[in-house]
């Protein structure tokens, strides 16, 4: 078969602790917002798909790159924490290729090796699967990200050594998530690795996220951004009504938390912090939806609700969707 007539498709998941830029990289590499984007670590409660259409070039034939954004890895002690941690076994499960993660900036921690930990155990599985006749074991490269702000990028050098010997990586990319530094060829090597394979999604499809998920995704998003304490970690937020018009789209959607005073902290002094939570939200919406849109915003409590194992359902938009 020759290079032209080649189509190269696989599954690569993104691994790593919180904030390593695993959303910011796969938006960058799409070249459009997917997954959101905050400061705060957790901010990615569900493993995600981010679609890469590429057509054929000098380097490699036409392909599709569906990358599978996961949950910072963390060992933390409610429900919702055992349900993230799910979400990333699961995110490696069936890959074709992993990224390891790595933020540069900050020193090797607990979280650091949970997710080596990880990577290992996979490897692990595929090892012994091979031995029953399964395929050997997966690619995993370490991307070590926000090299952008290291003055001096002779300091890269002790944190390749440190995983070198902890880990036998295929590839180790340095690259800037946010400036774009590394990415062509972080996008050339995958596709190097990645097998023959069908089209898994159509051409124009970037996610696999239902349009209710991404607009509570947005609401979520700028409600952490202008939030502090404790209140990013307990927030959830469901849309209750999506009605499109020819000219107006209204929706209904509610914050939830699990203290009063955190519903305090969202609703603001006279409103102003709803308000603007609605101003920020409404704005990305417009953008997104194409039309001008009508948002009505409520705060409930709902004590632990982070241990509620129905609620937890509840907020899973998967259950929904028919694969």
């Amino acid at each position: 078969m020759s290079k032209e007539s080649k189509f190269l498709s696989g599954f690569v998941t993104l691994i790593g602790r919180p904030n390593a830029g695993k959303s910011t990289l796969m938006n960058a590499l799409l070249g459009q917002k997917v997954a959101i984007v905050t400061p705060h670590p957790q901010t990615t409660r569900t493993h995600l798909l981010g679609i890469y259409h590429a057509q054929p070039t000098l380097d490699h034939p036409a392909g599709q790159i569906v990358f599978i954004d996961t949950p910072g890895v963390h060992k933390g002690r409610t429900a919702l924490n055992r349900e993230m941690m799910r979400s990333v076994r699961e995110g490696l499960e069936g890959r074709d290729l992993a990224l390891l993660l790595v933020d540069v900036t900050r020193k090797f921690g607990d979280e650091d090796a949970f997710a080596l930990d990880l990577v290992k155990s996979a490897a692990r599985a595929e090892s012994k699967g091979a031995e029953e006749g399964a395929p050997t074991r997966v690619p995993t490269f370490l991307v070590l990200n926000k090299v952008d702000r290291l003055q001096d990028k002779r300091a890269l050098l002790p944190i390749i050594d440190l995983y070198r010997q902890r880990y036998e990586f295929d590839e180790i990319l340095p690259i800037s998530a946010i400036a774009g530094e590394g990415l062509p060829e972080l996008l050339r090597t995958i596709f190097r690795y990645l097998p023959e394979g069908p089209e898994y999604f159509p051409a124009g499809q970037v996610t696999d996220q239902p349009e209710l998920f991404k607009i509570s995704e947005v609401i979520r998003e700028k409600a952490m951004a202008l939030t502090r304490e404790e209140v990013p970690h307990t927030l959830a937020v469901q849309v209750e009504k999506l009605e499109r018009g020819p000219k107006l789209t209204a929706i209904s959607a509610v914050l939830y938390c699990e203290r009063s005073g955190q519903k305090a902290i969202l609703i603001g002094h006279r409103g102003e912090m709803i308000r603007q939570i609605g101003t920020k939200s409404r704005e990305e919406l417009e953008a997104t939806l194409g039309s001008k849109v009508f948002l009505e915003l409520h705060v409930l409590v709902r004590e632990e609700w982070r241990e509620n194992p129905r609620f937890l359902a509840d907020l899973d938009w998967r259950k929904e969707v028919d694969f």
